[in-house]
C-alpha cells in the first residue's frame, strides 16, 4: 500500500470500477483498483480502495459521473487485528 487506504467502494461491474480509477487518476485522488473482498462482494465484485482524505473528494466525483457503486464501507481493524468491514451510507 503506498497510501492509507481507509474505504472502499465496491461496484458489480469491473468496467464501472476501471471507469472511475481513471477518473480518480485523472482528478489527482490516490486509489488502488482490486477485486472486493468476500466480507462485502461476490466474487466478480470489484473495488476501489481511497483514503479518508480523499473521499469526499472521491464521492462528488462518482456521483458526478453518474455511476452507481453497490457500497461504500470503511476498513477497520478489530482488538484481534482482524480486518472488518463497516457499511456507510453516503
Amino acid at each position: 500500500m503506498q497510501h492509507e487506504e481507509s474505504y472502499i467502494f465496491v461496484f458489480s461491474s469491473n468496467y464501472h470500477g476501471y471507469y472511475i480509477e481513471e477518473l480518480l487518476r485523472r482528478h489527482n485522488i490516490k486509489s488502488t483498483f482490486r477485486k472486493a473482498p468476500r466480507a462485502v462482494g461476490k466474487s466478480c465484485n470489484t473495488a476501489i480502495y481511497i483514503s479518508e482524505k480523499d473521499l469526499d473528494s472521491a464521492i462528488k466525483l462518482i456521483k458526478h459521473a453518474k455511476i452507481n457503486y453497490q457500497g461504500l464501507y470503511k476498513i477497520s481493524k478489530t482488538e484481534e487485528n482482524k480486518t472488518e468491514y463497516i457499511k456507510v451510507n453516503r
